[in-house]
């Protein structure tokens, strides 16, 4: 009884036979990870490498933003907001939107319609524009132009701190030149379409401000005229208390009316300024420099990488290898089923047996050896019956 209970549990796959089938298969493991280094190797000389610059600035504050902080601390700070005529927290100087300026569709067709030294050519004067430099190959121009955009998105990586305002990003490449050079002309666009955006505005602020101007002047001046037209009519307005309630609610549309446009003529001044020159300037941190090394390929993590992934294949493959060899010695019947259901020959394949030659007057039909010492009565007769009829068959020897 305890030899069967022992039997039984020698039938089960154990771990540690599960670990001996791996280990004597250490060839086909090893096989796989040089195969897999050698790959990663080949790799490198087929896959360009790719070469990161780096670049980062710092969103300064507008004129407009500046001078217009002197009219915050008044008490038309709000009203000049929903005017329109406040201007300070502008958006547009914050660092996220020069995060999203970096990834804009415009930003970045003005980058590829931008000429570089081509790297593709031995004489350094020779010049194109970038997105011929990446050879996006499509007849469509518009299509082109789409994925050009699209590559530049995925080797632009923009970033920013809230608290410094500082804004960085980098570049990837084929070719370190290139690759600098594409981040600095990256922060010039940023520079100018920042300029061409900000005078624009302010060309419009300034025409709105223009006429709010003046119709607060001639509120101004409607009022300063009724008050006049008070004081001639109620001379003695002090002694009648309806008339000086009267007076104090005249002097407080003044006052309201001409702090209104002292606030409104102070910032058209500033909008006249802005439309000259409104640039917002950046400060540049840090200048793009050509990298002196590939950002890919590391060869260590490459190959760490490359090794580590042909052991992972090799062990799964060993281990596989091992629970189906275990399977196999157990289930033998079943395997020799599977087996020759696989390597069955298939109908009509040429493998069926021999075919008779036309013309040859040979039976299709098998032909059965009785034996000389045959005694079954049926074969005699259809030995006879062949005699006698004189057919063509060959007689059996």
């Amino acid at each position: 009884m305890q030899q069967a209970d022992e039997a039984t549990v020698s039938d089960h796959l154990t771990f540690t036979t599960w670990i001996a089938g791996i280990v004597s298969r250490w060839r086909l493991v090893a096989f796989l990870v040089v195969g897999a280094i050698v790959l990663a190797v080949a790799a490198t000389f087929v896959i360009p490498p790719v070469y990161r610059s780096k670049a980062s600035f710092v969103a300064n504050s507008s004129g407009s933003s500046k001078l217009g902080a002197l009219g915050a601390g008044s008490g038309l700070g709000g009203l000049l907001d929903k005017l329109g005529g406040g201007v300070t927290g502008d958006p547009s100087e914050s660092p996220i939107f020069y995060v999203q300026l970096l990834a804009s569709r415009e930003l970045l067709t003005r980058l590829l319609e931008t000429r570089f030294p081509n790297p593709r050519t031995a004489n350094a004067r020779d010049s194109a524009t970038l997105i011929s430099i990446l050879r996006i190959r499509n007849d469509d121009p518009l299509r082109r132009v789409e994925l050009a955009v699209k590559q530049m998105s995925e080797a632009i990586s923009p970033g920013w701190d809230a608290k410094t305002n500082l804004v960085w990003f980098s570049v990837d490449a084929r070719w370190p030149d290139l690759s600098a050079q594409i981040a600095n002309e990256a922060v010039g666009l940023v520079s100018s379409f920042n300029r061409e955006i900000r005078v624009y505005g302010s060309k419009s602020k300034r025409a709105f401000l223009q006429m709010r101007r003046d119709s607060a002047q001639t509120a101004l001046r409607d009022a300063e005229e009724r008050q006049r037209f008070f004081y001639e009519q109620n001379r003695g307005f002090v002694a009648a208390p309806s008339l000086k309630f009267e007076e104090q609610r005249i002097r407080r549309d003044v006052d309201l009316a001409s702090d209104l446009y002292i606030n409104l003529d102070r910032q058209l001044e500033v909008a006249r300024i802005d439309e000259i020159n409104d640039a917002a300037l950046i400060t540049i941190v840090d200048t793009a420099v050509a990298p002196r090394k590939a950002q890919w390929p590391r060869y260590g993590v490459l190959l760490f990488s490359a090794a580590a992934l042909g052991l992972l294949a090799g062990l799964t493959i060993a281990g596989s290898a091992s629970i189906l060899s275990d399977w196999r010695r157990r289930n033998p019947g079943t395997w020799a089923e599977i087996r020759s259901a696989v390597m069955k020959p298939r109908v009509g394949s040429g493998q069926a047996g021999p075919q008779p030659v036309p013309g040859s007057g040979m039976n299709p039909e098998p032909v059965v050896y009785m034996g000389p010492h045959t005694s079954s009565p049926s074969a005699s007769a259809a030995t006879r019956a062949d005699d006698s009829i004189g057919t063509a068959r060959r007689p059996l020897v």
